[in-house]
């Protein structure tokens, strides 16, 4: 009996150990698998967020790509407008200097030049102010270098204020006290000048405001005054007492000389005998005065008149001129005035010697 219990206890000890090792195996087992499980989720969860960082990377970059093209899009589209503006103003600019619109489209500068020796001019430009600006015309006429070292120069002077059309510039109004009236046409290189009116009162002798301007303030070259080399030679030069001595009796031989023809010379006018000084001593005719006038001014224009007009201080008075416009606009212009001695035959400028 008590064996049999034994073997019961046994029995019963050895199928609860049993029945205790499949239920460790089986939570084993279940643990593995919940592991097993959890991996595999968390994988799956690394791969989703992978693929999700991946479509919404690309979709970023698709997105930064579309706001470039939007970009560069509209760059062009302003680059075309640009241009399209651009057009349109030229156009219209073009449009406006055709149809001679008030807009100044020249540049006139400041300084325009006549770059002539001995009829130089200078037109000077200030006050520029939309389509208008203020204007001096300064011109000069010199017959030649030695008339200038004479200080022969006539002068001759229009300012006003000029209204721009285009590339034409003309004075608003006739000067008041000369009735003179000018215009300007701009050909960007050079400026020609033009009279509107007759000018002769606003300029001197020989003076006139027409003809084509350089630009710039060029000054009219210098007339070179040359020294008398005999006068500087006799300046820089003293003689020594025998040398003066010498010249003092030479001196004093040929005015004794001098004395001996001169009292010959009184003879022969007193006996009738000097024929050739009588001869030289008579004046010259008014015709031949002119034709010494011709002579000097040496004139190429067979349009140009010279005619005796008057004596002065027993002179004869010339004026030189031509005539210009037709009808009722007809008159002279005055070239100048030129005076003949017509014991010396000398000619010269008369208005310069009254000045």
């Amino acid at each position: 009996m008590k064996k049999g219990l034994f073997l019961l206890t046994i029995i019963m000890l050895v199928s609860l150990g049993a029945l205790t090792g499949c239920s460790l195996f089986a939570e084993n087992d279940a643990k593995t698998n919940t592991q097993a499980s959890n991996e595999e989720e968390t994988k799956k969860e690394v791969e989703t967020e992978e693929k999700e960082k991946d479509a919404k990377d690309k979709k970023n970059e698709e997105l930064k790509n579309s706001e470039e093209s939007k970009k560069e899009s509209s760059s062009e589209d302003k680059e075309v407008n640009s241009n399209s503006n651009n057009g349109s103003k030229a156009s219209e600019s073009d449009s406006t200097l055709k149809s001679g619109g008030q807009e100044n489209q020249v540049e006139w500068g400041s300084a325009w030049t006549r770059d002539i020796q001995f009829d130089h001019a200078l037109l000077e430009i200030t006050q520029k102010s939309g389509n208008t600006f203020s204007f001096k015309l300064h011109a000069t006429n010199a017959m030649d270098a030695e008339a200038v070292k004479r200080g022969a120069v006539n002068v001759g002077e229009v300012i006003g204020t000029a209204k721009v059309n285009g590339d034409v510039a003309t004075q608003t109004a006739p000067d008041p006290d000369t009735g003179c009236q000018i215009k300007m046409t701009n050909y960007t290189g050079y400026v020609q000048v033009e009279t509107v009116t007759d000018c002769s009162d606003a300029a001197g002798m020989r003076v006139h405001f027409d003809g084509k301007y350089k630009k710039g303030n060029i000054p009219e070259p210098e007339i070179a005054i040359e020294d008398d080399p005999e006068n500087n030679a006799n300046d820089n030069f003293e003689a020594s007492e025998d040398e003066a001595q010498n010249n003092n009796d030479q001196t004093t031989e040929e005015d004794s000389q001098s004395s001996v023809e001169s009292d010959s010379e009184d003879q022969l006018e007193d006996s009738g005998e000097n024929n050739t000084s009588e001869s030289s001593a008579q004046p010259i005719t008014k015709d031949e005065a002119r034709q010494l006038v011709v002579n000097y001014l040496q004139s190429n224009d067979p349009e140009s008149v010279i005619q005796y007009d008057h004596d002065d201080n027993g002179d004869y008075i010339f004026h030189y001129y031509k005539e210009v416009g037709e009808g009722d606009a007809a008159h002279a212009a005055t070239f100048g005035w030129y005076g003949v001695n017509p014991n010396t035959k000398e000619v010269y400028d008369y208005m310069a010697a009254m000045d």
